[in-house]
């Protein structure tokens, strides 16, 4: 099993190009960007080490007879499944549900990719072989994979319409170059040029996973690779958003940005090569969304991402409790009107996740997913949800934050400490206490880390129409059909009305029917 100490070591060893704005990173594990969140991922592979948690959170393959993480795992059956959250449910309560894409989640993708390898073999060029090799050197080694699925915003549209109306669109030709696209082929691989998004973790991932999880038009062939390559691979570049860690002034102060800014980045690529071992998709616009949609990768791995966010919720709900409890507002019906609301809210989430699993879906091989009408009810329903939980944390949280000193250093001035203790009617001791409640919600809902949480769960996977017309797929209209069409049948008809009124027997269809 791998420890947080081999992971800090790979970090240290590798040698890649990431920037924050103009400066080029040397070492993520020293650079205050970075170096509290590299801890961040340690402590989760530590985590899944410790001889202790062996029971709950690795498994031992009946193929290879070797202890694998749970997040390797794929399914036969619900223990499995069962197992498979065990590691979820661990990690996101490490962070709170904070830290979004660990490594657990595009490990789902991977493990679901593997359940159902021929899917990548339907032209017969052997990439089920690659994509089992890549399984199997993944979870020997442990790996953090990120992702990089969709392309820049100028390219999600431009090439497409260009392509097959010939037309002239303002910065067409720079959506073009711009997306991550193959411009050469050689004997040991393909080669690759332009941009990715968004791939958050990457900086500290060992690797990084491209493709398209978006349709593509025809046209579009040379857009179509998926691939896996090392973080640091040549002509590979990194570039952060600002990194929330960095303004930071202390933990007390910003206590989750703090350890849990897991960063997002663009990844360019200038002329990197791929060797034809990591192709797992090249030159078909088909397979490059059937990588995801005929496998369960997609509902693996955001089994994941429910599980966290029923983490984060349950730590915002409790967080603005206790603040209502010191501000002496929870007697209120109002305030608690509001809290049950918002208690109503974590419950859904947590029935959803329950429904995902009740009834598992069966793939080839004898794999099993999560159901997909649940994983798809649930993402629908939680990016339009969240943003209502939030907006009812806010209002509950009033001013309070804008009432609170500068900084920590509050407490270094024995004048300030004693005034801000009267403040908050606390003893000096109970006052550090308060401050650091308040800290954390504030960082929970209203600074810019949370800010980005937000928007992240808003978009964590694509736009709200975009999981809505997943719902539409999936759900299963069938038994809703049927029972509109038996409810119609069982009303009878006007010859029916007609014999009621006229006082004579009525066929018995109706009550058939019923």
């Amino acid at each position: 099993m791998r420890t947080g100490s081999d992971y800090l070591a790979m970090l240290r060893k590798r040698s890649c190009e990431i920037y924050i704005g103009g400066e080029l990173v040397e070492d993520v594990t020293v650079h205050p960007a970075f170096a509290n969140v590299c801890r961040t991922v340690a402590s989760l592979y530590d985590m899944a080490a410790d001889p202790a948690n062996q029971a709950d959170l690795t498994h031992v393959d009946p193929e290879t007879g070797k202890r694998y993480n749970n997040m390797w795992l794929r399914p036969r059956t619900r223990a499995d499944l069962d197992a498979r959250n065990r590691l979820h449910t661990a990690w996101a309560g490490l962070s709170w549900g904070l830290f979004g894409r660990s490594p657990d989640h595009v490990a789902g993708w991977i493990a679901g990719m593997a359940c159902n390898p021929e899917s990548f073999d339907i032209y017969g060029e052997g990439r089920a072989s690659n994509l089992m090799r890549y399984f199997d050197y993944a979870r020997e080694n442990d790996l953090y994979i990120a992702y990089a699925i969709v392309p820049p915003a100028g390219v999600k549209s431009t090439d497409a319409v260009v392509a097959k109306a010939q037309t002239s669109i303002p910065n067409a030709r720079w959506g073009s170059a711009a997306g991550l696209q193959v411009v050469d082929e050689r004997p040991d691989g393909i080669v690759v040029s332009g941009f990715k998004i968004l791939a958050t973790g990457a900086v500290l991932a060992d690797e990084i996973l491209f493709g398209n999880f978006q349709s593509l038009a025809e046209g579009q062939e040379r857009f179509a690779a998926t691939f896996a390559l090392p973080v640091g691979t040549p002509g590979m570049t990194l570039w952060s958003r600002r990194p929330f860690a960095m303004t930071a002034s202390s933990e007390l102060d910003d206590p989750l940005a703090f350890r849990y800014d897991e960063t997002d980045v663009v990844v360019y690529c200038e002329n990197v090569l791929v060797p034809w071992d990591r192709v797992l998709t090249h030159n078909h616009v088909d397979m490059a969304r059937a990588a995801f949609s005929d496998t369960p990768a997609h509902t693996l791995g955001n089994a994941q991402a429910h599980i966290r966010l029923l983490a984060k919720m349950r730590l915002i709900l409790g967080v603005i409790k206790k603040v209502t409890e010191v501000n002496a507002i929870i007697g209120l019906q109002p305030v608690r009107d509001t809290l049950s609301h918002l208690a109503v809210q974590v419950a859904m989430l947590e029935g959803l996740i329950e429904a995902e699993n009740a009834k598992p879906e069966t793939w080839k091989n004898g794999y099993i997913s999560q159901d997909r009408q649940a994983m798809y009810a649930t993402m629908a329903w939680s990016t339009t949800n969240y943003q209502n939980f939030i907006n009812s944390v806010r209002e509950l949280l009033g001013s309070h934050p804008f009432q609170q000193p500068a900084d920590v250093s509050v407490f270094d001035n024995p004048r300030t400490n004693e005034l801000y203790s009267r403040f908050v009617m606390a003893e000096p001791e109970d006052a550090v206490e308060r401050y650091k409640l308040m800290r954390l919600a504030w960082d929970l809902v209203g600074t810019e880390y949370a800010s980005r949480h937000s928007q992240y769960e808003l978009f964590y996977n694509g736009a709200q129409f975009v999981n809505r017309m997943r719902v539409w797929h999936f759900f299963r209209w069938d038994v809703v059909e049927k029972e509109a069409e038996r409810a119609l049948r069982s009303l009878g008809g006007y010859r029916e009305l007609v014999l009621e009124r006229a006082g004579k027997p009525v066929p018995s269809s109706r009550t058939a029917a019923a």
